[in-house]
């Protein structure tokens, strides 16, 4: 995040929420937003779901899943087209401006309301009370990201900050929600394939610090992006797989694929807390300490590093993650693992990178509470807001506005690239982006289906579903698939019926329930459940070409109803495939 989520209650005076359910997904947060509403703030939400904060909002605007680009698109030409950016922030601190206007002079509301529904003057109202306010904050999730253009719909949230001056002051600011506690403390610490943390792999400053911290020659080459390892272990070029608190069984796209891929791995290794489904695949399972039973620190998603402490000593023979890792490379023989506490560890992390973590000694977060980074050191104060300086962290200091297209074709969006990149003169290395539908339903698979999650669970549901209350307070009836009501009436299906989703990567069976809230054609499940996971569905081919991230939100899709008897066999046959050690569906290794 630019800011820090605490600015929500006291500076936003327009909240944009796209792709994010924040209510049920990010609670505390969304309690933050709900002060910032009684203070007197507006809110615009982009969904193809009425979520609770939809209901709460001032514009709420339905699109079909897969339509971000074409939203924001449309919001900027109504931003150019009445004048409405802050261009003197453009001037001073930005450029590109002139290919950002002619990507987007097509998105006329006109047109977004022909190719989504929604009507031009709600999203003529949103764009100007986005543009007119005095601090606008953009936040979003998974809604925007998982999808095989979801690098260009950051780079269009990006271009509706910097068009507008959003950035660098309070309340403001594009706001990724992460979904895990730490997740941005695990990408600041290296946990990508493209850097280390003190920068990416092929840069300079990265290389010699590997060189003066760590006394190593690092390779300027990056590794496997995650989306493309379960290939890869098909192909036998990943060999070793470990897992560390992570259910992919469950949380990676196409299950059947995932599961299939594991049987090629010389060594599948899990280390959790509870035996997940991916553990009862694995050759060697570890035992993990709990968040309790250890000392260290988080990341949160405003960038806000805290200490967390140990409240009890874990079960005979458990060690702590980073001490397993210290262990496991010491007995291959590898040299500068000799840590004696987590203090150590982060105190090298401090000499890695210090512009960001110098200042942030295990000493001033215990008196401090926490500390935003960058902290360069122990005199500075930390950084709750990012760019108040208006330089970005490109080398000229500039903000660059990134031209966003969209295609009919999923095929035709790198000449369409190029293409606009000759008319424009746009020199080499400046980024053009690009969107398109990754599948189009079809007479077969004629619903869009997507995924999301209920604020009971968490994720795969591997702790949540441990906790009575949770669990029932979820519902008794376990995985749900929602559909809206022209499907309902379609297809006969009525609340309470079972019915099965399948599309041509997998098959899902649950009970059923119309939902009034979800966009037409749209079916909806979560992926807590292994009794019907949603991502048994989910594409894991149509790759973003930056990222590398599958399109987790947004597949096609079927459904028809079961009847009692069918809905019995096919969850018996799911338990075997699912949790059994020898699933139908591969080979056990030899």
């Amino acid at each position: 995040m630019t800011n820090d989520l605490v600015e929500f209650a006291t500076d936003t005076d327009v909240f944009l929420l796209i792709g994010t359910n924040t209510s049920e997904c990010h609670p505390i947060i969304a309690m933050q937003m709900q002060r910032g509403l009684e203070r007197g703030a507006k809110m615009i939400v982009v969904d193809p779901k009425r979520t609770d904060m939809a209901k709460k909002a001032d514009i709420f605007l339905q699109i079909p899943v897969g339509s971000n680009i074409k939203t924001l698109n449309t919001m900027m030409n109504v931003i150019i087209s009445e004048n409405l950016q802050d261009s003197e922030f453009i001037e001073k601190y930005a450029e590109g401006f002139e290919y950002l206007k002619e990507a987007v002079k097509d998105f006329t509301p006109e047109r977004f309301e022909r190719e989504t529904g929604v009507k031009k003057e709600l999203i003529t109202e949103a764009a100007r009370m986005y543009a007119k306010a005095g601090s606008a904050a953009i936040c979003y999730t998974m809604g925007i990201t998982q999808f095989s253009d979801g690098t260009s719909n950051v780079f269009s949230l990006s271009n509706l900050a910097i068009l507008t001056g959003n950035l660098g002051k309070k309340g403001a600011g594009v706001n990724p929600l992460r979904g895990q506690n730490n997740v941005q403390g695990s990408c600041d610490m290296g946990a990508l394939p493209n850097v280390i943390p003190a920068g990416a792999v092929n840069s300079a400053y990265a290389q010699e610090q590997a060189r003066k911290v760590w006394h190593f020659e690092l390779n300027p080459v990056p590794g496997f992006k995650l989306t493309y390892a379960p290939d890869k272990m098909d192909s036998g070029e990943l060999k070793v797989l470990y897992v560390y608190g992570e259910n992919p069984v469950m949380s990676d796209p196409w299950t059947e694929h995932f599961v299939h891929a594991t049987h090629h791995l010389d060594c599948f290794i899990v280390q959790d807390l509870f035996f997940t489904e991916s553990a009862q695949k694995a050759d060697v399972v570890l035992p993990a300490a709990g968040w309790g039973e250890k000392d260290g620190t988080f990341i949160n998603t405003s960038r806000r590093v805290q200490r967390t402490r140990k409240a009890s000593e874990p079960v005979g023979g458990v060690e702590p993650d980073w001490k397993v890792v210290c262990n496991i490379a010491k007995a291959m023989g590898l040299e500068g693992f000799d840590f004696l506490s987590a203090e150590e560890v982060w105190d090298e992390l401090r000499k890695l990178m210090p512009k960001f973590f110098g200042g942030i000694s295990y000493y001033r977060l215990e008196k401090l509470g926490g500390i935003s980074w960058p902290c360069p050191d122990e005199d500075h104060p930390g950084t709750p807001d990012l760019y108040t300086d208006h330089k970005s962290m490109l080398p000229d200091g500039k903000f660059r506005l990134v031209p966003v297209l969209y295609a009919d074709d999923k095929d035709k969006r790198a000449s369409m690239e190029a293409e606009f990149k000759a008319k424009m003169h746009i020199p080499d290395g400046y980024p053009v982006g690009s969107g398109a539908m990754s599948e189009v339903p079809d007479e077969v698979y004629p619903c869009l289906f997507t995924t999301g999650r209920k604020v009971y669970h968490y994720h795969t549901g591997t702790m949540t579903r441990e906790c009575p209350p949770l669990e029932y307070g979820a519902g008794i009836e376990g995985p749900l698939i929602e559909v809206s009501p022209d499907i309902a009436r379609e297809r006969e299906l009525e609340d309470g019926c079972y019915a099965m989703v399948e599309n041509k990567r997998g098959r899902i069976a649950a009970k059923l329930r119309v939902n009034p809230d979800l966009r037409e054609s749209t079916i909806f499940t979560t992926f807590h459940y292994s009794e019907a996971d949603g991502n048994e569905l989910a594409n894991a081919q149509d790759h973003d070409p930056l990222s590398g991230i599958t399109p987790l939100k947004i597949t096609i899709a079927n459904i028809k109803k079961l009847s009692e008897e069918e809905y019995i066999a096919f969850r018996q046959q799911n338990e075997m495939s699912m949790h059994s050690e020898k699933p139908y569906l591969s080979p056990v290794r030899s």
